[in-house]
């Protein structure tokens, strides 16, 4: 009848909820541009005041990439391919392709974005790349590439438009198109952005604009001076979901004798919380530097150290870079190199032309029996008034098994009991 509703139809909605049966999904491990720091596939995010070297860093990457180089510090192997290079800010021809000459970088393979040319119009209009605009120009320059492994937007703020970076649902607008470009092509898409003035709290807040930046990139990283040493600079970890959140990088700015920067990064990994290398006043507590002093002080006093062994020992003991280093400074510990192939050394004195002849101090003790163990707690306890047998009961498996797995120097072992010795007494 005429008015009724037709019984068994269903008028096809006009948008629908796309769908997959997960046991349809084969999974995929994780493809890395940097091994643990910037996965391919995936939108990251480099984050810092200007000056600090954050373009000359993502020139550096790039380098290596069209290189097929090794990553600094942790010696991991980088990926050859292209780079596409969507810039702002630098010049192509007096700072981009200078710096990376200076980096090494194979020219071929890394091509650089300035404009758009609109040849819709009569005459050829030329305009600014707009992310929510242009990201299937971006797609099409990464397929003609043929091997592009990463994309640097520098920095992104440029290419935003009108969005108000500070509402949520703006910002995930456009960096969503960004986020899916790089699933689809599969590269490593890194985002250069600043910080804002905020002081204090966590280290996510500081990226300039929206909480959103920071939720919707897989890793973030921050750079900031090291407080300690103006010249050097730090790169922490302020999140990453696939990888490792626990270390960072650092580096120096030198220049070619042609006057033109590159990055000199240090040889070994870091370990600084970014809350710290970004509120270094706001973290370093004075209790915490103290005991970093009476480590130095106490690894120290038998002789020089290779400066990688004092570093590995303080982590051990829940001593952070940062903090060790002031620990260094406040005590005025001295740093030399002892002849040509051993390295740096830390030393409560100064070093000596004579002391290259010298053997190292045999710091590192291997417990072959339970009496090493006891030799050391009891010389630990002395004049605690608490015997070896009583101490012994409060450490755990885990407790005994560093002291005795050799990794750290007799210092370092005499420093974990004290420290236990005054959690438990």
């Amino acid at each position: 009848m005429d008015g009724e509703p037709s019984v068994g139809r269903i008028e096809p909605p006009k948008t629908a909820l796309q769908t997959t049966r997960a046991s349809d999904i084969e999974p995929q491990p994780i493809q890395w541009l940097w091994p643990q720091r910037f996965a391919l596939g995936k939108l990251s995010l480099i984050a810092g005041d200007p000056g600090l070297g954050k373009s000359q860093l993502t020139l550096d990457m790039a380098a290596r990439i069209s290189q097929g180089t090794t990553w600094p510090a942790d010696g991991t192997a980088a990926p050859q391919g292209g780079v596409l290079i969507v810039s702002a800010e630098d010049d192509a021809k007096d700072t981009i392709v200078p710096r990376l000459m200076a980096a090494g970088a194979d020219l071929q393979h890394i091509r650089i974005a300035e404009l758009v040319i609109d040849y819709g119009t009569e005459t050829p209009i030329e305009r600014e790349l707009l992310i929510d605009r242009d990201v299937k120009l971006i797609e099409h320059e990464i397929m003609a590439m043929g091997n592009c492994r990463l994309v640097i937007v520098d920095p992104l703020s440029a290419y935003m438009g009108r969005t108000d970076t500070h509402n949520n649902a703006d910002v995930r607008a456009i960096l969503l198109p960004l986020s899916k470009l790089a699933q689809r092509c599969n590269v490593a898409v890194i985002a250069v952005s600043h910080l804002n003035k905020a002081a204090g709290g966590n280290a996510a807040y500081r990226v300039s604009g929206s909480i959103a930046f920071t939720a919707a990139a897989r890793a973030v990283y921050v750079v900031t001076k090291d407080q300690d040493d103006p010249k050097r600079r730090l790169m922490v970890c302020v999140k990453n979901n696939l990888g490792n959140d626990e270390t960072g990088f650092a580096y120096r700015i030198e220049t070619k004798p042609n006057g033109v920067p590159y990055i000199d990064w240090e040889d070994e990994l870091i370990v600084v919380p970014a809350e710290e290398a970004l509120h270094p006043d706001v973290d370093d507590k004075r209790s915490a530097r103290d005991e970093a002093k009476e480590f130095l002080r106490d690894f120290l006093e038998q002789g020089p150290a290779k400066a990688q062994e004092v570093f590995k020992a303080a982590r051990s003991v829940g001593i952070n870079d940062t903090t060790l280093r002031r620990a260094k400074k406040d005590l005025g510990v001295h740093s030399g190199k002892r002849g040509f192939t051993k390295g740096w050394h830390w030393s409560l004195y100064p070093l000596k032309p004579e002391d290259d002849q010298k053997p190292l101090r045999e710091s590192v003790v291997i417990f072959d029996n339970f009496d090493h163990l006891r030799s050391i707690v009891e010389e630990a306890i002395e004049g605690l008034g608490v015997s070896v047998d009583a101490v012994l009961e409060y450490f755990n498996d885990s407790d005994k098994q560093q002291i005795e797995s050799g990794e750290l120097s007799k210092e370092a072992v005499r420093h974990v009991i004290k420290t236990k010795l005054v959690e438990r007494f």
